[in-house]
């Protein structure tokens, strides 16, 4: 499903759960746990810190992508 299908209420349950999309633990406020996070390419993560309705749904599709969640 792609950014414009989700609305912000899921981006931000995204955010502050304690779960990763991997369905490992991760903290709040965090888009993915520690490994997810790591094994993203240096402008991903760089991305993921954009905010809610401006980049960041499409930084998160896109890192999910490419972590094939």
């Amino acid at each position: 499903m792609n950014a414009d299908c989700k609305d912000t209420d899921f981006y931000l349950t995204q955010l502050m759960s304690d779960e990763c999309a991997c369905g490992s633990p991760k903290r709040p406020r965090h888009s993915f746990c520690y490994r997810c996070y790591r094994s993203l390419p240096r402008h991903m993560q760089h991305d993921l810190y954009q905010y809610i309705g401006d980049g960041y749904e499409e930084a998160y599709e896109a890192a999910v992508e490419w972590l094939e969640l």
